[in-house]
């Protein structure tokens, strides 16, 4: 018994010792530092993330059920369905445009939540609560759904108009000491093992899905304000997307809209671009291929475009102009001031 205790002390102890070291050095630097912080371990510092949280407005709206139940039984000025960008990414619900909607348009808000949704597909879910008879005019009157690029391409190889009821994603179980929220991109507090997991494959293995790219100007506050930090999916989704499936995006978005139409309810699409495709004109020597789905999706949806807000071409002016922190510098979300600039844009849409 000795021995054996002998040999794990040398063996055993010391890995054990230095992983629990490990997740409670990544545990204490991960105050305020952006969903990059999980997946690259981006640390922004906590002045710069201070400094950005601090233009945020208290949180007014109502975040709705994981079912459609809500639905029918409220009404509101606007129901929005998103991804990340409607459900707090970035510096939380507080900073989202969803909240300056609510303030700044004085307006009635939901937010439909499903359990999971980075699982969930904005325009399945849109198209399910309008052709199964959860929402019309008489309940809301306008609809956003929000999407964000490098997803747009899978979600809608999956859709489809023939469910029955809504197929809300199940709840996933927790690992690692997961917190059940979101994971991946969208999730800055995974547990401490996940991150001590993540940190051996981005360091030891070179698995980093964080690229980075230096800018010919000063874009960010903090210490790096010529370093841009993306998430690596945004130059590998929808950069070329073939004729079939730009065909297929087109008849989505074409039946969506009909869909609202038919229930009489006002239906703006948001489109979120991606990081690198914002600040992509602006990297020096760029190794990365360009990326036009903002604007492909706006020649494809040419009759339809008073339906549309397309984000790249509201926010882009702001980073030719100079203006900093147009999206946030550690992570994969525009900041609070451009939130606000997107809800005027679509408030000046609401009926």
């Amino acid at each position: 018994m000795k021995k054996f205790l002998i040999k794990l002390s040398y063996t055993v102890l010391p890995v054990w010792l230095l992983l629990v070291g490990l997740a409670t050095y990544l545990w204490v630097t991960d105050d305020n530092s952006g969903d990059l912080m999980r997946l690259g371990l981006i640390d922004g510092g906590q002045e710069y993330s201070d400094s950005i949280s601090s233009l945020a407005l208290p949180e007014v709206y109502y975040a709705g059920e994981d079912n459609d139940s809500v639905l029918r039984l409220s009404s509101c000025d606007v129901l929005v369905i998103g991804d990340s960008f409607s459900h707090g990414g970035g510096v939380g619900k507080v900073g989202d445009y969803v909240n300056y909607l609510a303030h700044d348009g004085n307006l009635d808000v939901i937010v439909f939540t499903p359990q999971d949704p980075t699982l969930a597909s904005p325009i399945q879910l849109a198209y399910d609560v309008l052709n199964l008879g959860s929402i019309d005019s008489s309940r809301v009157r306008n609809l956003v759904v929000q999407e964000v690029e490098r997803y747009i391409v899978d979600r809608h190889n999956g859709f489809v108009t023939n469910h029955k009821s809504i197929p809300l994603p199940p709840v996933k179980q927790q690992e690692d000491g997961e917190d059940n929220e979101k994971k991946g991109e969208d999730n800055p507090s995974a547990g401490p093992l996940m991150r001590v997991k993540d940190y051996i494959f981005y360091h030891l293995f070179g698995a980093n899905p964080i690229y980075k790219a230096r800018l010919s100007q000063p874009m960010f506050g903090g210490k790096e304000p010529t370093m841009l930090y993306f998430y690596n999916e945004d130059v590998k989704n929808g950069i070329q997307v073939p004729a079939d499936v730009q065909q297929r995006i087109q008849g989505n978005y074409g039946k969506l809209i009909a869909k609202a139409r038919e229930k009489g309810v006002n239906l703006i699409i948001l489109i979120a671009c991606d990081k690198y495709d914002l600040y992509q004109d602006f990297i020096v020597d760029n190794p990365y291929p360009t990326k036009t789905l903002n604007e492909d999706i706006a020649q494809w949806m040419a009759q339809d475009t008073s339906c549309f807000v397309f984000s790249k071409h509201v926010l882009h002016p702001l980073v030719a102009q100079g203006v900093k922190d147009v999206y946030l510098f550690n992570d994969t979300h525009w900041s609070p001031s451009s939130s606000r600039i997107i809800a005027r844009e679509i408030i000046h849409k609401l009926k």
